[in-house]
């Protein structure tokens, strides 16, 4: 397009931009004020259908209360006089306008009732067997819905249950319009279908707004449109127990709307008007200043194909001469940045080697040519240990000297070879090879040349790296591809603390097999896939060797890759935050098994493990508080286990944690004690009042003095503070015999018992010669409630 055709179509873009924006900006604001002012009048709705219900209520509250007391009632109950207690349901409920009154006896049938009813709806049901004394609900009775309050009837003992109700039908509905000026509907939610059972909408918008999708139950507030109209619709739920008992309360959008559009049309007229009369002032305005440009042409179409060296004539002195002038200066300036640009999309400034883009670019032109000439070409991933420990140690001008010097010895030992500087601690390599058999040396190679110090004013410094190799054609046919998969074997060289791996076929299987698991995980959890195995745990300081407690420890039978090991699931939902979510099925889990087991007769406490994450979040404990009171048990019967790296990562924070959870009357646990490098000085200012040895000083006791002293020692030292000390890994009856000589309160093992799925830990408990501590029968009746 020419100069005056884009002149004159920014004009134009600018006008139909500017005009049309604020048309659709007073189009939005309109609607905006109508949505604001509808969802203020359902607000307004709500309050009222919200005050009316409630004063129902009350009227049926008293109406019943006055019911239960009378005599009549309950002499006719006794006697099971059936007709006399319905006629004083149909008098009681004729005085208060009740459209439904009946009783329910002990054995939740109908004794009598002012309306057939051949069945109680499920929901009563339920909350009959909750046994309330009182309670109010929406109940559907036949093919009715019935706003109900039930109290208990007494004489003194229990006789049953009076219920009395409002019906909700259309006429209600349409009573609740007249009194709030908007629509409503009474639905219910029958697995994603709703139903209207009862509303002030005429037939026809009924039948649509039943057919509407289901709205998110996010949202209060969502729109239902067809058949020509449009509307906004609130819902408000009828009773906590039945999420999907709703009434929608309804208002129209498209009727405050239409007021608004005849003045929109006006404001759209005149800005057609304006708009044609602007283009023809551009299209003369745009012919008059681009003839004299029009030389300048051919050079800006050279530019725009990156060719600078176009040479201008300049004779002119006016403002097109200087304009000229000023062209060529920047068609000069223009070219020499392009030039620095390219430089630095394909280099690094801090070494002056290439970056990740230009090695690619470089790979695919090796790769390009060793497919011609059958050559193989090695790819290197080289990530140096340590160095962000040096950069906070001495600075980042030290760590980017550093890097210069790192990059000036690669080039310089591997000729040929293309370097990049990938980030702050990593390189890739790239040259080539005889075949995949020679590959295996090039890790040494690259390790031989960090061997040698590094000098930086006068320090010397000592550097090594993991490397990871892929080659091609072995490994893969593109760059892209080549460098994941060398960076597939650095990450294994990292993970497994190695000094070079060459790329194999199997880690990407691992590595699909982690995404896996981390993308089902959460489903898993969901799905009740996991379940718990449960390792008892044994008091020897008592006179008798007793089972105290288990440890409940959570298996993953994954049912397309089978037995999942927990250190690969646990790791991942650390990292991804599941851990969060697990911890928490972990503990309802072996909650709800701990008081299984109380109303069985045996008391026994269960011990859960608890990451660093779950120690972060702040809510720990209050979930922790709603759990026990779920399932009705007490503080002690929990014990909360806390590995050492976990306790000693943050300690004022977990010391925060940790005594909230204290302040419960939860028992707390350090795990893996001696794996870190905290000690008990520190560990005794944590509100623990326990520790748990970790199995690899356990394991080796009878042989090992080394570990006989570090594990004697923590006994003594522990016990020194107040802390009792648990072994885990007791393997032999010779390792719990010392242990006990030694006061070892607890200890756990496989000499004991395995962790035992559920329908084993049972059998293993009722067969076990250890004895299994009880408690009172009477606490066991109580828990059974």
């Amino acid at each position: 397009m020419r100069l005056h055709g884009r002149i004159f179509s920014l004009v134009l873009l600018m006008l139909v931009g500017l005009g049309g924006t604020n048309l659709l900006f007073f189009y939005s604001s309109a609607r905006d004020k109508v949505e604001h002012d509808v969802t203020e009048r359902l607000l307004i709705a709500e309050r009222s259908f919200v005050d009316l219900l409630d004063n129902r209520q009350r009227e049926l509250i008293s109406s019943v209360n006055a019911v239960v007391n009378d005599w009549g009632l309950r002499q006719a109950i006794g006697q099971q006089d059936r007709q006399t207690a319905r006629d004083v349901l149909v008098n009681h409920s004729t005085r208060v306008d009740a459209d439904i009154a009946l009783f329910i006896d002990r054995n939740r049938q109908v004794f009598a009732a002012t309306l057939p009813v051949a069945h109680l709806p499920q929901n009563v049901l339920d909350l009959l067997d909750r046994a309330p004394k009182s309670a109010h609900l929406i109940a559907a009775i036949g093919d009715r819905y019935y706003q109900l309050v039930l109290d208990e009837v007494k004489a003194p003992v229990q006789l049953g249950w009076l219920a009395m109700g409002f019906l909700i039908d259309d006429p209600l509905a349409e009573r609740l319009s007249l009194l709030s000026d908007v629509e409503v509907s009474f639905v219910h939610d029958w697995d994603g279908r709703l139903d209207v059972f009862a509303s002030s909408l005429a037939q026809p918008e009924r039948a649509l707004a039943a057919a509407q999708p289901q709205p998110n139950p996010s949202d209060r507030f969502w729109t239902v449109s067809g058949g020509g109209f449009e509307d906004l619709v609130l819902h408000h739920g009828l009773d906590p127990d039945r999420p999907g008992m709703q009434v929608a309360l309804q208002r129209s959008l498209a009727t405050p709307l239409m007021e608004f559009r005849s003045w929109w049309w006006s404001l759209a007229t005149i800005f057609s008007f304006v708009t044609l009369a602007g283009l023809g002032l551009a299209w003369f305005f745009s012919r008059g200043i681009t003839r004299p440009l029009n030389h300048l042409l051919g050079a800006i179409q050279n530019m725009e194909t990156g060719n600078y060296s176009t040479r201008l004539k300049v004779d002119r002195n006016d403002e097109i001469g200087s304009l000229s002038r000023s062209f060529i200066r920047m068609q000069r300036a223009i070219a020499d940045r392009e030039e620095e640009i390219r430089y630095r999309a394909d280099h690094d400034l801090t070494t002056n080697v290439l970056n990740r883009n230009g090695f690619l670019d470089a790979l695919g032109e090796r790769i390009e040519a060793g497919g011609d000439t059958h050559c193989a070409l090695a790819v290197v991933c080289l990530r140096l240990n340590h160095f962000q420990q040096i950069v906070d140690a001495l600075g980042h001008s030290w760590g980017d000297r550093l890097l210069e010097l790192v990059a000036e010895r690669i080039t310089g030992t591997f000729t040929g070879s293309d370097l990049a500087h990938a980030n702050s601690d990593e390189f890739f390599l790239s040259f080539d090879t005889r075949d995949l058999t020679a590959v295996y040396g090039i890790g040494e190679q690259v390790h031989d040349c960090l061997a040698a110090e590094f000098s930086i004013r006068g320090i010397s410094l000592t550097l090594t790296g993991r490397v990871g190799v892929s080659v091609f054609p072995d490994h893969a046919a593109d760059g892209q591809t080549l460098l994941r998969k060398a960076s597939v074997a650095l990450n294994e060289a990292i993970e497994h603390h190695r000094r070079t791996v060459v790329y194999d076929p199997a880690l990407d299987q691992n590595s699909v097999k982690r995404l896996t698991l981390m993308s089902e995980l959460p489903r898993a959890i969901r799905d009740g896939q996991l379940e718990l195995h449960y390792q008892p745990k044994i008091r020897l300081s008592a006179e008798t060797p007793a089972v105290e407690g288990v440890e409940c420890l959570v298996r993953w039978q994954h049912p397309e890759l089978g037995f999942v090991a927990p250190d690969e699931f646990i790791s991942l939902a650390e990292k991804t935050g599941y851990i969060v979510e697990l911890t928490r099925y972990v503990l309802d889990r072996a909650l709800a098994q701990c008081a299984a087991w109380r109303r069985r007769g045996i008391d026994l406490c269960v011990a859960v493990n608890v990451s660093a994450v779950d120690l972060r979040h702040g809510s720990l404990a209050g979930r922790v508080q709603s759990l026990l009171d779920e399932h009705g048990l007490p503080a002690s019967a929990l014990c909360l286990e806390i590995t050492e790296s976990a306790a000693m990562e943050d300690p004022e924070s977990a010391l925060r944690r940790l005594s909230a959870l204290r302040d419960l009357g939860v028992r707390l646990s350090i795990d893996d004690y001696g794996t870190g490098y905290s000690s008990l000085a520190q560990l005794k200012k944590l509100p623990v009042s326990e520790l748990k040895i970790d199995k690899s000083f356990v394991l080796d006791l009878d042989r090992s003095e080394d570990d006989q002293i570090i594990v004697r020692s923590t006994i003594e030292l522990a016990h020194s503070i107040g802390l009792e000390v648990v072994a885990e890994g007791v393997e032999s009856a010779r390792i719990l015999w010392q242990l006990r000589e030694w006061q070892l309160d607890c200890a756990q093992g496989f000499h004991i018992s395995r962790p035992l799925a559920l329908a084993q830990i049972d059998e293993w408990l009722t067969a076990t010669s250890f004895q299994v501590r009880g408690i009172p029968a009477v606490v066991s009746t109580a828990s059974g409630r």
